[in-house]
């Protein structure tokens, strides 16, 4: 985790030092050249869905799901760790907007490192791939669960460089801090979890396979 987070560092750095580079205009004049109509649109709905506020309500969701489930400890250990973790994620984003003190290519007048959309997506569902994993035994279901939860983590990288609203390494560092950000939730929401049944609180029931017939 703290190894992510220096070279996240680093990167904030070399983007002060050179703001403006051949490699950042390469890619991003690569990757949003061609503006297809059903691309465009596509990569404009993906920027849409990886936002906040669809991101916040689709996390309320899972969380009430998961304790539907039966799962009390893991729900309440989820949202310890989200709330524990949300804080210094922030500050880490808003620090390396500062060091980086770079603008967007679209001239929108927001900070562009590093990419708020790549960071909430990947810290978001890479937590919860962890989750499905936990609780999904069945491998014929495992996977096909973990490919639709990875699909907004690979995509909204390039769709926010597709539509002129970061650089390539305003992505770069966002996914980097996305890493430490996921390692920082598992390791808060185990501690809970612990902390919870050192206690014997929210116990959950026998874990059972999510495939397998109730």
């Amino acid at each position: 985790m703290a190894g992510f987070v220096g070279l996240y560092g680093m990167l904030a750095l070399l983007v002060r030092i050179a703001p403006a580079n051949v490699l950042d205009d390469s890619v991003l004049g690569w990757v949003s050249r061609g503006h297809a109509s059903s691309l465009d649109g596509t990569m404009k709905w993906i920027s849409w869905f990886t936002d906040l506020r669809p991101r916040l309500v689709l996390g309320v969701v899972g969380v009430a799901g998961i304790a539907l489930a039966g799962h009390y400890r893991l729900a309440a250990a989820t949202a310890f760790a989200v709330a524990i973790t949300i804080i210094p994620i922030n500050v880490l984003d808003l620090v390396g907007g500062l060091v980086a003190g770079r603008e967007r290519p679209n001239g929108a007048p927001f900070a562009a490192f590093p990419s708020g959309h790549t960071l909430g997506t990947l810290a978001q569902f890479g937590l919860a791939i962890y989750i499905a994993v936990r609780m999904t035994v069945k491998r014929g279901l495992l996977l096909p669960v973990v490919a639709v939860l990875a699909l907004p983590v690979v995509l909204v990288g390039p769709a926010r460089v597709f539509t002129k609203a970061h650089w390539p390494t305003d992505v770069l560092g966002a996914y980097l801090l996305g890493v430490a950000s996921v390692i920082a939730l598992v390791l808060v929401l185990e501690s809970g979890e612990r902390w919870l049944a050192g206690r014997g609180l929210l116990g959950d029931p026998p874990r059972r396979d999510l495939g397998a017939p109730a």
